[in-house]
């Protein structure tokens, strides 16, 4: 995909992203717009100079997870990211999608992410690491106890993610000194 492309496409991510996500009435801890999460993931990885179709899934990590109701509309999300934007950007997407269901602890949830940790793609891991800064960068309105389970399951999930994508080392670096300021 020629650059022009590349940037439209990310566009068209971003776009949907911030339909999808106002439309659900997402917001962060903080109280600003959900969708200002992925925006800075996607700013994260671009300083990284990562490809366009990361970029998109970057946008849309956390649609298929966060928008449909169930598992079987987060699926049928993802089939239509497929459509709109190529099996790539869909199946990253699809590999940093976990559908937990609202009754699943924290805890749960972090240990079935590392367990599907292990068999990411190296887009994946990006995504995921990126996300993993940003949340753990932007934890108002947590507890204390609360911060602190979230920074020991960062520490075990950026183990699980390894070996870390080429050019990743210094963002775990980041992300392993921010859950340590945490802790």
């Amino acid at each position: 995909m020629d650059e022009r492309g590349g940037a439209a496409m990310v566009e068209r991510a971003r776009e949907m992203a911030v339909r999808m996500h106002d439309g659900c009435g997402h917001t962060r801890s903080d109280g600003s717009a959900y969708w200002t999460h992925p925006q800075r993931v996607v700013a994260t990885l671009a300083r990284h100079g990562v490809k366009h179709e990361i970029l998109a899934a970057a946008w849309l990590h956390d649609v298929a997870e966060d928008c449909p109701e169930d598992e079987a509309g987060s699926r049928a999300l993802i089939e239509e990211i497929g459509r709109g934007f190529g099996g790539e950007v869909a199946g990253l997407v699809a590999e940093v999608t976990n559908y937990f269901g609202p009754e699943a602890t924290m805890e749960q949830k972090q240990a079935r992410l590392r367990e599907h940790a292990r068999t990411m793609s190296d887009g994946a891991k990006w995504i995921k690491l990126a996300d993993r800064l940003d949340n753990i960068s932007g934890m108002q309105g947590w507890s204390d106890e609360k911060r602190r389970r979230y920074a020991s399951a960062t520490e075990m999930l950026l183990e699980a993610l390894k070996p870390w994508p080429v050019g990743a080392e210094g963002l775990a670096a980041e992300i392993a000194a921010t859950a340590g300021r945490v802790k």
